[in-house]
């Protein structure tokens, strides 16, 4: 075989090592600019969600005691004071305690009622962040917000959709008392009058509603769950003397228009002809009614001619019919109470603990005090139903 000949396959055998090399430092070179493609990639992502973080720590940060994302829920319910604050105003759906939370660096056991009172009676030796005081405490916000939400829950007048708004002191928001005349206007005459609408201002300044609780050493030291006793005890209390006071003052509001003819309140008919005389009075066909816990019982008991349960007439059925023992019997209000009543509550919840206020009985004493209270706000979106008219 001649010289030539074993050339050719050495030749041959080369020119494919020289392109399997070149292959593999194309390959090489690929690889190593795509890893710095998803490496780029991956930094851009982290860097967009270390920015989103950033954007949603900031959100959540509280503005005013009031944190933007609890805002998100409702974002166009807010009051506007005369000074032109917005504040957000709760539904019966929403929870001020969604608007408070403890901060992100907050790592010690949670305040509780519990805590306070052992400390403040000197049956505990914890002493952390969680209880500060003895003897007299502010709630920090995120607790009292839930005992709020405790109360707001408990109360007739809140379930039948009026609103809420948390004050921070004495807060002045406008009513509409009249609205101005609309007039159908002719080509060339002068028809068209001047109507001014009325406004008033509605002073919110609640009172004080305050709750005294006798603990005895042994209730207090033996207690595992004192602090889900003592709050809901607190909050079932507040809740029964807001309802009294709200219903009270509604049914003594003379702004609120009522039955003129006799509308029985255990009766469906009943009910029903308060509705239609509401509506007769451009009002809103009822959202909510409130009765007597009696006449509430007379009422869905009724039996037709055949036995049969009447249960609410088709067009009350979305009516949210709720009793309550502080409505007088014989009355009823219903309407729309989102537009007509609100609950106005200031933050704060202060606790004092008196010790040995009964020595003899090794009895001391919680006392828990907050203000608040309803004020009507558009008196005709109610009206009240009377059973018997004098």
């Amino acid at each position: 075989m001649s010289q030539t000949q074993f050339e050719a396959p050495r030749k041959n055998s080369e020119a494919v090592q020289t392109l399997m090399d070149a292959f593999t430092e194309f390959k090489n070179a690929n690889d190593e600019r795509l890893n710095n493609r998803d490496k780029a990639i991956n930094s851009k992502i982290d860097e967009v969600q270390s920015s989103f973080d950033r954007v949603e720590e900031l959100l959540n940060r509280p503005f005013n005691g009031v944190s933007s994302q609890a805002n998100a829920v409702k974002p166009n319910r807010y009051a506007v004071t005369v000074q032109g604050k917005k504040i957000p105003v709760l539904g019966r759906e929403d929870k001020l305690s969604n608007h408070f939370r403890p901060p992100a660096s907050y790592d010690e056991p949670e305040w509780n009622l519990g805590d306070f009172v052992k400390n403040s009676m000197g049956l505990s030796n914890q002493r952390s962040n969680a209880v500060l005081e003895r003897g007299t405490a502010t709630t920090p916000e995120f607790l009292t917000s839930q005992i709020i939400d405790d109360v707001r829950s408990r109360t007739a007048l809140i379930q039948s959709g009026a609103l809420t708004l948390p004050i921070e002191g004495k807060t002045a928001i406008a009513r509409i008392d009249t609205d101005p005349i609309a007039y159908l206007h002719s080509e060339g005459t002068d028809d068209i009058l001047e109507s001014l609408p009325v406004f008033s201002p509605v002073e919110l300044d609640p009172s004080m509603i305050a709750v005294q609780v006798p603990l005895s050493v042994e209730l207090v030291a033996d207690s595992a769950n004192l602090d889900l006793l003592l709050r809901t005890s607190i909050a079932a209390a507040v809740a029964k003397k807001l309802d009294t006071l709200g219903i009270t003052a509604l049914l003594a509001d003379t702004n609120i228009e009522e039955s003129s003819v006799n509308q029985s309140t255990e009766e469906w008919s009943g009910l029903l002809a308060a509705a239609g005389s509401h509506i007769a009075l451009n009002g809103d066909w009822p959202k909510a009614v409130i009765s007597n816990a009696s006449d509430y019982v007379l009422r869905v008991r009724q039996v037709g001619g055949d036995g049969h349960w009447l249960g609410a007439p088709p067009n009350m059925i979305k009516t949210f019919d709720l009793f309550t023992n502080a409505m007088t019997a014989g009355k009823a209000i219903l309407g729309d109470f989102e537009k007509g009543l609100l609950l106005a509550m200031r933050q704060e919840l202060r606790l004092e603990v008196v010790r040995w206020q009964k020595p003899g009985s090794a009895t001391h004493l919680l006392c828990a005090y907050m203000r608040a209270g309803f004020y009507t706000i558009q008196p005709k979106a109610l009206f009240r139903q009377l059973k018997t008219v004098v």
